[in-house]
């Protein structure tokens, strides 16, 4: 069940990315970055590896912070 769901999400966010310009290296941020189901759903369908940060949920604050430095 959770595999189906996994790749159904997978499906769902390649769909979306398909209507950008997207590379060939593709990071993989937030929180969900940290669930191995769902990276291996998205690779398997990328037909490629993940990018994934050592700390991936820090990601979204930290940009956040650089915006509010002003940088």
């Amino acid at each position: 069940i959770t595999r189906g769901i996994h790749m159904s999400i997978a499906k769902r966010i390649l769909g979306m990315a398909k209507r950008l310009s997207v590379k060939k290296e593709v990071a993989f941020t937030g929180g969900v970055a940290k669930n191995k189901g769902m990276i291996k759903a998205l690779e398997e369908l990328l037909g490629d590896k993940l990018r994934i940060p050592p700390d991936p949920q820090l990601v979204g604050a930290l940009g956040a912070a650089l915006i509010a430095s002003g940088r």
